[in-house]
Protein backbone atom coordinates (compact mmCIF):
# COMPACT_ATOMS: atom_id res chain seq x y z
CA UNK A 1 0.00 0.00 0.00
CA UNK A 2 2.77 2.48 1.01
CA UNK A 3 4.33 1.77 -2.83
CA UNK A 4 0.77 3.35 -4.05
CA UNK A 5 0.91 6.02 -1.50
CA UNK A 6 3.94 7.44 -2.30
CA UNK A 7 3.23 6.57 -6.63
CA UNK A 8 0.33 8.64 -5.82
CA UNK A 9 2.12 11.79 -4.70
CA UNK A 10 4.62 11.30 -6.97
CA UNK A 11 2.06 11.74 -9.51
CA UNK A 12 0.46 15.08 -8.12
CA UNK A 13 3.96 16.54 -8.00
CA UNK A 14 3.84 16.15 -11.22
CA UNK A 15 0.91 18.35 -11.70
CA UNK A 16 2.01 20.63 -9.08
CA UNK A 17 5.09 21.20 -11.30
CA UNK A 18 3.06 21.58 -14.09
CA UNK A 19 0.95 24.20 -13.21
CA UNK A 20 4.39 26.24 -11.60
CA UNK A 21 5.64 25.98 -15.33
CA UNK A 22 2.73 27.62 -16.41
CA UNK A 23 2.72 30.38 -13.84
CA UNK A 24 6.05 31.04 -14.07
CA UNK A 25 6.11 31.15 -18.19
CA UNK A 26 8.72 27.69 -18.41
CA UNK A 27 9.77 26.63 -22.05
CA UNK A 28 8.00 23.08 -20.93
CA UNK A 29 9.57 21.45 -23.99
CA UNK A 30 12.58 22.21 -23.04
CA UNK A 31 12.14 21.45 -19.32
CA UNK A 32 11.05 18.58 -20.41
CA UNK A 33 14.03 17.09 -22.15
CA UNK A 34 16.02 18.28 -18.99
CA UNK A 35 13.47 16.35 -16.67
CA UNK A 36 14.59 12.93 -18.79
CA UNK A 37 18.12 13.81 -18.46
CA UNK A 38 17.62 14.02 -14.27
CA UNK A 39 15.62 10.83 -14.57
CA UNK A 40 18.28 9.11 -15.75
CA UNK A 41 20.29 10.61 -13.43
CA UNK A 42 18.54 10.25 -10.29
CA UNK A 43 17.84 6.64 -11.06
CA UNK A 44 21.88 6.10 -11.08
CA UNK A 45 22.40 7.87 -8.34
CA UNK A 46 19.21 6.01 -6.62
CA UNK A 47 20.51 2.16 -7.57
CA UNK A 48 23.84 3.66 -6.00
CA UNK A 49 26.27 2.10 -8.78
CA UNK A 50 26.64 1.41 -12.00
CA UNK A 51 26.61 -2.29 -12.33
CA UNK A 52 22.92 -1.93 -13.66
CA UNK A 53 24.82 -1.71 -16.94
CA UNK A 54 25.43 -5.02 -17.55
CA UNK A 55 22.10 -6.03 -16.98
CA UNK A 56 21.23 -3.68 -20.18
CA UNK A 57 20.89 -5.69 -23.33
CA UNK A 58 18.88 -5.60 -26.46
CA UNK A 59 18.54 -9.40 -25.78
CA UNK A 60 16.14 -8.63 -23.25
CA UNK A 61 12.96 -7.93 -24.16
CA UNK A 62 12.13 -5.62 -21.29
CA UNK A 63 15.10 -3.54 -22.61
CA UNK A 64 13.31 -3.08 -26.21
CA UNK A 65 10.12 -2.27 -24.44
CA UNK A 66 11.46 0.20 -22.37
CA UNK A 67 13.15 2.03 -25.78
CA UNK A 68 10.01 1.79 -27.45
CA UNK A 69 8.12 3.47 -24.73
CA UNK A 70 10.69 6.13 -24.56
CA UNK A 71 9.29 7.25 -27.68
CA UNK A 72 6.30 6.44 -27.21
CA UNK A 73 6.00 8.85 -23.33
CA UNK A 74 7.62 12.38 -25.52
CA UNK A 75 5.30 11.39 -28.30
CA UNK A 76 2.27 11.34 -26.10
CA UNK A 77 3.05 14.49 -24.41
CA UNK A 78 3.82 16.56 -27.50
CA UNK A 79 -0.12 15.38 -28.11
CA UNK A 80 -1.52 16.65 -24.98
CA UNK A 81 0.42 19.88 -25.35
CA UNK A 82 -1.40 20.15 -28.45
CA UNK A 83 -4.72 18.53 -27.20
CA UNK A 84 -4.66 21.40 -24.71
CA UNK A 85 -3.97 24.26 -26.82
CA UNK A 86 -6.41 23.30 -29.56
CA UNK A 87 -9.47 21.91 -28.15
CA UNK A 88 -8.55 22.79 -23.77
CA UNK A 89 -7.29 21.18 -21.01
CA UNK A 90 -10.77 19.48 -19.87
CA UNK A 91 -10.75 17.67 -23.34
CA UNK A 92 -6.96 16.68 -22.60
CA UNK A 93 -7.55 15.70 -18.80
CA UNK A 94 -10.29 13.28 -19.87
CA UNK A 95 -8.60 11.96 -22.44
CA UNK A 96 -5.47 11.35 -20.48
CA UNK A 97 -7.09 10.20 -17.22
CA UNK A 98 -10.18 7.90 -18.49
CA UNK A 99 -7.04 6.28 -20.78
CA UNK A 100 -6.99 3.55 -17.70
CA UNK A 101 -9.54 1.89 -19.23
CA UNK A 102 -6.94 0.05 -21.52
CA UNK A 103 -4.71 -1.15 -18.93
CA UNK A 104 -7.92 -2.43 -16.95
CA UNK A 105 -9.62 -4.49 -19.73
CA UNK A 106 -6.29 -5.61 -20.68
CA UNK A 107 -5.50 -7.10 -17.25
CA UNK A 108 -8.46 -8.40 -16.40
CA UNK A 109 -9.25 -10.17 -20.38
CA UNK A 110 -6.13 -10.62 -21.53
CA UNK A 111 -3.39 -10.99 -19.31
CA UNK A 112 -5.98 -12.48 -16.92
CA UNK A 113 -3.86 -11.02 -13.76
CA UNK A 114 -6.13 -10.92 -10.38
CA UNK A 115 -4.09 -10.06 -6.83
CA UNK A 116 -7.12 -11.89 -5.57
CA UNK A 117 -10.88 -13.12 -6.59
CA UNK A 118 -12.78 -10.06 -7.54
CA UNK A 119 -16.62 -10.00 -6.62
CA UNK A 120 -19.41 -7.82 -7.38
CA UNK A 121 -18.56 -4.75 -5.47
CA UNK A 122 -14.78 -4.72 -6.65
CA UNK A 123 -15.78 -4.60 -10.33
CA UNK A 124 -18.67 -1.54 -9.34
CA UNK A 125 -15.63 0.20 -7.60
CA UNK A 126 -14.02 0.18 -10.97
CA UNK A 127 -16.59 1.10 -13.07
CA UNK A 128 -17.92 3.81 -10.26
CA UNK A 129 -14.19 5.18 -10.59
CA UNK A 130 -14.19 5.92 -13.76
CA UNK A 131 -17.46 7.32 -13.69
CA UNK A 132 -15.62 9.51 -10.83
CA UNK A 133 -12.74 10.28 -12.99
CA UNK A 134 -14.76 11.64 -16.22
CA UNK A 135 -16.98 13.94 -13.29
CA UNK A 136 -13.87 15.41 -11.24
CA UNK A 137 -12.93 16.17 -14.58
CA UNK A 138 -15.19 18.23 -16.34
CA UNK A 139 -14.64 22.12 -16.40
CA UNK A 140 -16.24 25.02 -17.46
CA UNK A 141 -16.06 24.87 -21.61
CA UNK A 142 -13.93 27.55 -22.65
CA UNK A 143 -14.25 28.97 -26.75
CA UNK A 144 -11.26 29.52 -27.72
CA UNK A 145 -11.51 31.14 -31.76
CA UNK A 146 -9.63 28.30 -32.86
CA UNK A 147 -10.18 26.36 -36.49
CA UNK A 148 -10.11 23.09 -36.30
CA UNK A 149 -9.25 20.52 -37.90
CA UNK A 150 -9.99 16.62 -38.94
CA UNK A 151 -6.54 16.09 -36.82
CA UNK A 152 -7.35 18.03 -34.11
CA UNK A 153 -10.53 16.23 -33.51
CA UNK A 154 -8.61 12.59 -33.94
CA UNK A 155 -5.97 14.29 -31.21
CA UNK A 156 -8.34 13.33 -28.30
CA UNK A 157 -8.64 9.66 -29.48
CA UNK A 158 -4.71 9.37 -29.81
CA UNK A 159 -3.67 10.81 -26.25
CA UNK A 160 -6.52 8.22 -24.84
CA UNK A 161 -4.63 5.36 -26.98
CA UNK A 162 -1.08 6.16 -26.39
CA UNK A 163 -1.94 6.70 -22.92
CA UNK A 164 -3.20 3.31 -22.93
CA UNK A 165 -0.59 1.83 -24.76
CA UNK A 166 2.06 2.91 -22.05
CA UNK A 167 0.06 1.77 -19.02
CA UNK A 168 -0.94 -1.25 -20.46
CA UNK A 169 3.22 -2.03 -21.42
CA UNK A 170 4.57 -0.99 -17.93
CA UNK A 171 1.81 -3.09 -16.92
CA UNK A 172 2.49 -6.24 -19.35
CA UNK A 173 6.30 -5.28 -19.09
CA UNK A 174 6.06 -5.77 -15.12
CA UNK A 175 4.07 -9.06 -15.20
CA UNK A 176 6.05 -11.19 -17.69
CA UNK A 177 9.75 -9.80 -17.50
CA UNK A 178 10.38 -7.38 -14.38
CA UNK A 179 12.65 -8.68 -11.03
CA UNK A 180 13.69 -7.20 -8.18
CA UNK A 181 16.64 -6.47 -9.63
CA UNK A 182 15.53 -4.64 -12.80
CA UNK A 183 12.61 -2.94 -11.08
CA UNK A 184 14.72 0.46 -10.94
CA UNK A 185 16.82 0.04 -14.13
CA UNK A 186 13.52 -0.11 -16.13
CA UNK A 187 12.51 3.83 -15.84
CA UNK A 188 16.59 4.42 -16.85
CA UNK A 189 16.43 2.80 -19.71
CA UNK A 190 12.34 4.18 -20.86
CA UNK A 191 14.09 8.30 -19.69
CA UNK A 192 17.01 7.41 -21.69
CA UNK A 193 15.42 6.93 -24.73
CA UNK A 194 12.81 10.01 -24.49
CA UNK A 195 15.97 11.71 -23.21
CA UNK A 196 17.38 11.18 -27.02
CA UNK A 197 14.13 11.80 -28.85
CA UNK A 198 14.15 15.16 -27.03
CA UNK A 199 17.99 16.03 -27.85
CA UNK A 200 17.37 15.67 -31.35
CA UNK A 201 14.25 17.85 -31.48
CA UNK A 202 15.71 20.56 -29.17
CA UNK A 203 19.21 20.47 -31.80
CA UNK A 204 16.49 21.06 -34.88
CA UNK A 205 14.81 23.73 -33.30
CA UNK A 206 17.80 25.45 -31.45
CA UNK A 207 15.94 27.18 -28.40
CA UNK A 208 17.93 29.70 -26.33
CA UNK A 209 18.56 27.67 -22.66
CA UNK A 210 16.53 29.14 -20.46
CA UNK A 211 17.89 28.96 -16.71
CA UNK A 212 14.07 28.65 -15.27
CA UNK A 213 13.80 25.72 -17.82
CA UNK A 214 16.88 24.08 -16.16
CA UNK A 215 15.40 24.27 -12.75
CA UNK A 216 12.52 23.49 -13.27
CA UNK A 217 13.21 20.35 -15.28
CA UNK A 218 15.63 19.16 -12.35
CA UNK A 219 12.82 19.41 -9.87
CA UNK A 220 10.74 17.60 -12.31
CA UNK A 221 13.09 15.22 -13.30
CA UNK A 222 13.52 13.50 -9.67
CA UNK A 223 9.88 13.52 -9.23
CA UNK A 224 9.02 11.94 -12.45
CA UNK A 225 11.66 9.09 -11.85
CA UNK A 226 9.98 7.69 -8.75
CA UNK A 227 6.67 7.83 -9.96
CA UNK A 228 7.16 5.62 -12.64
CA UNK A 229 9.37 3.47 -10.35
CA UNK A 230 6.86 3.42 -7.32
CA UNK A 231 4.42 2.24 -10.54
CA UNK A 232 6.61 -0.59 -11.34
CA UNK A 233 6.99 -1.47 -7.39
CA UNK A 234 2.74 -0.82 -6.74
CA UNK A 235 2.31 -3.16 -9.36
CA UNK A 236 4.30 -5.50 -8.03
CA UNK A 237 3.12 -5.45 -4.52
CA UNK A 238 -0.37 -6.26 -5.97
CA UNK A 239 0.71 -8.55 -8.36
CA UNK A 240 0.74 -7.08 -10.87
CA UNK A 241 -3.34 -6.45 -11.19
CA UNK A 242 -3.68 -3.56 -13.25
CA UNK A 243 -7.21 -3.60 -13.14
CA UNK A 244 -6.74 -3.12 -9.47
CA UNK A 245 -3.63 -0.53 -9.40
CA UNK A 246 -4.54 2.17 -11.98
CA UNK A 247 -7.98 2.81 -10.93
CA UNK A 248 -6.88 3.50 -7.28
CA UNK A 249 -3.54 5.71 -8.54
CA UNK A 250 -5.65 7.68 -10.56
CA UNK A 251 -8.30 8.61 -8.14
CA UNK A 252 -5.67 9.39 -5.56
CA UNK A 253 -4.06 11.94 -8.05
CA UNK A 254 -7.27 13.54 -8.49
CA UNK A 255 -8.37 13.75 -5.06
CA UNK A 256 -5.05 15.19 -4.09
CA UNK A 257 -4.75 17.17 -7.03
CA UNK A 258 -8.11 18.83 -6.77
CA UNK A 259 -7.30 19.39 -3.14
CA UNK A 260 -3.61 21.30 -3.60
CA UNK A 261 -5.63 22.91 -6.56
CA UNK A 262 -7.84 24.19 -4.15
CA UNK A 263 -5.25 25.52 -1.61
CA UNK A 264 -2.65 26.88 -3.68
CA UNK A 265 -4.45 27.94 -6.63
CA UNK A 266 -7.76 28.82 -5.03
CA UNK A 267 -9.61 27.06 -7.67
CA UNK A 268 -13.08 26.33 -7.78
CA UNK A 269 -14.84 22.71 -7.83
CA UNK A 270 -18.17 22.84 -8.98
CA UNK A 271 -21.08 20.78 -8.12
CA UNK A 272 -20.21 18.15 -10.40
CA UNK A 273 -16.75 18.11 -9.73
CA UNK A 274 -17.38 17.59 -5.87
CA UNK A 275 -19.85 14.43 -6.90
CA UNK A 276 -16.99 13.27 -8.65
CA UNK A 277 -14.51 13.80 -5.89
CA UNK A 278 -17.27 11.59 -3.27
CA UNK A 279 -17.92 8.78 -5.51
CA UNK A 280 -14.46 8.50 -6.06
CA UNK A 281 -13.83 7.95 -2.38
CA UNK A 282 -16.65 5.15 -2.63
CA UNK A 283 -14.99 3.76 -5.82
CA UNK A 284 -11.97 3.01 -3.51
CA UNK A 285 -13.78 1.79 -0.67
CA UNK A 286 -15.19 -1.14 -3.14
CA UNK A 287 -12.46 -1.90 -5.19
CA UNK A 288 -10.34 -2.34 -1.67
CA UNK A 289 -13.60 -4.63 -0.03
CA UNK A 290 -11.76 -7.31 0.83
CA UNK A 291 -9.02 -5.70 2.52
CA UNK A 292 -11.49 -2.99 4.00
CA UNK A 293 -14.05 -5.39 5.53
CA UNK A 294 -11.00 -7.30 7.01
CA UNK A 295 -10.53 -4.30 9.55
CA UNK A 296 -13.90 -4.60 11.37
Amino acid sequence: MQYLVICILMNVGIFLMFSAFSHHNIPTFQAIVVNYLVCVLTGILFLGNVDFVSQISLDQPWVIIGLGLGVVFIGTFYLMALTTQRLGVTVASVATKMSLVIPVVISLFVLNIASRELIAFNYIGIVLALVAILLSSIKKKKSPDIKIGIFTLFMPALVFIFGGVIDTSINFTSHKYLAADNEGVFPIVIFFSALCIGIVILMVKRPKINIKSVIGGTLLGIINYFSIYFLVKSLGAFGNDGAIVYPVINIGIILLSSLASVILFKEHLSRINKLGLAMSIVAVLLIFYQEVTAQF
